[in-house]
């Protein structure tokens, strides 16, 4: 074992074999715990997820803007903001740290670009209504191709690893089930408010409802907090969501040609509360070790 003098300090001695061989040993055990915690094929995936959805989001948005539709987008903007939170849980819970660190910052950096060059081609698309609607697909393919194709090489490369054990699905309790109920509840009155033809009503309820956003986000590393609720959730909790999400923004997307926007919105935000409380009743995952 080799170490560096340091100056008006005698050398330190060499450890014997059996003590050397305690120091390996106890490196490869960190090895192995790290190994344990980060589940890389997982995190390759939900990368990938979440490309898409940014994808699918910078569409929407796009259109809605370039209709002129603030309080759409407002609608829009909320499903994508209470995404972030649950997939930053789920990223958690299968061993992303976020820590700055030398080997990180090139992916830091690569996917900062990405996301820079997405956003300005969003500009121009959204606000630029001289351009065909089609220009709104570009940041989506920027962000599928940057961010998603990183996801899919990190997902090759961990497709050699060793199968992870994990733990089997409880049932969610306390906080966890609560707040679940919570997010079809918001994401269902989102929808009512989709299809109401009163602008002042929308504006009025969507406000509430973005102020209760950003109090829910204040107590994000409590037990309360949407990390916590998606750290919980399995995949049966995820599609529903995903299905949820998208119905506020098909009516947005569509108003004009759904006739009765009104009663599909009522409808639709009925459908949503039900289904989240179905699905509150299916386990979730386990917390981790």
């Amino acid at each position: 074992m080799e170490q560096k003098p340091i100056a008006g300090q005698d050398p330190l001695a060499p450890p014997d074999s059996e003590t050397a061989s305690q120091y390996l040993a106890a490196a490869q055990a960190v090895v192995e715990r790290r190994d344990r915690a980060v589940d890389r094929p997982a995190l390759a995936r939900l990368e990938i997820g979440n490309a898409v959805v940014t994808a699918a989001y910078l569409v929407a948005f796009a259109l809605v803007l370039r209709r002129g539709d603030v309080l759409a987008s407002q609608i829009v903007l909320f499903t994508f903001l209470v995404w972030g939170q649950l997939s930053s849980g789920m990223a958690q819970r299968t061993g992303l740290q976020w820590r700055m660190t030398r080997s990180r910052l090139p992916f830091l950096l690569g996917g900062g670009a990405v996301l820079i060059g997405a956003l300005v081609v969003f500009g121009f698309a959204a606000l630029d209504t001289r351009l065909p609607e089609a220009v709104v697909l570009l940041p989506a393919a920027v962000v599928l191709v940057g961010i998603g194709g990183h996801g899919v090489v990190q997902l090759l490369r961990a497709s050699n690893d060793s199968h992870r054990s994990r733990p089997g699905p409880v049932a969610l309790k306390g906080p966890r089930r609560w707040g679940t109920a919570l997010v079809g509840i918001a994401i269902g009155v989102l929808t009512m408010l989709a299809g109401s033809p009163d602008d002042v009503l929308r504006s009025a309820i969507s406000l509430l409802v973005m102020l209760c956003l950003v109090a829910w986000i204040a107590v994000s590393t409590s037990e309360v907090g949407l990390p916590a609720i998606g750290a919980s959730w399995r995949w049966p909790h995820v599609l529903v969501f995903l299905l949820a999400a998208c119905v506020p923004v098909t009516l947005v997307l569509g108003a004009g040609v759904l006739g009765d926007a009104g009663w599909a919105g009522v409808w639709g935000g009925v459908a949503v509360i039900v289904c989240f409380a179905v699905v509150t009743c299916i386990p979730g995952r386990a917390e981790r070790d």
